[in-house]
C-alpha cells in the first residue's frame, strides 16, 4: 500500500471517527487530552498491517496512543483500546 493511499484511507476512518465522538464525547472522555488516536478498519486489513506500524512508531516516540477499531456492531460502532499504561 502506497503512504497516499494508506493517507486517503485513514481520513476517511478518521472523519467517521471524529463524528463519532461529536456525538458521543462520554465515551472518550476517560482518556487523556494529548493521545493519538489510530484508526483500524472493520473490513481493510492491509490498512490495518500499516496501522501497527504507525502504533509501534508513535509508542517509540514515548506518544500516549488509543487504537479506534471499526466494527460493524451499529450500536458500538467504535472499539477503543488505550495502549499506554
Amino acid at each position: 500500500m502506497s503512504k497516499n493511499q494508506q493517507i486517503t484511507k485513514n481520513i476517511k476512518l478518521s472523519e467517521k471517527l471524529a463524528e463519532y465522538i461529536a456525538n458521543n464525547p462520554n465515551q472518550v472522555k476517560r482518556f487523556p487530552v494529548n493521545v493519538s488516536y489510530v484508526t483500524f478498519s472493520s473490513r481493510d486489513e492491509k490498512l490495518n498491517s500499516v496501522n501497527e506500524q504507525l502504533i509501534k512508531s508513535l509508542k517509540s516516540e514515548g506518544k500516549k496512543v488509543i487504537k479506534a477499531q471499526e466494527t460493524v456492531d451499529n450500536d458500538t460502532p467504535w472499539k477503543f483500546t488505550p495502549l499506554f499504561s
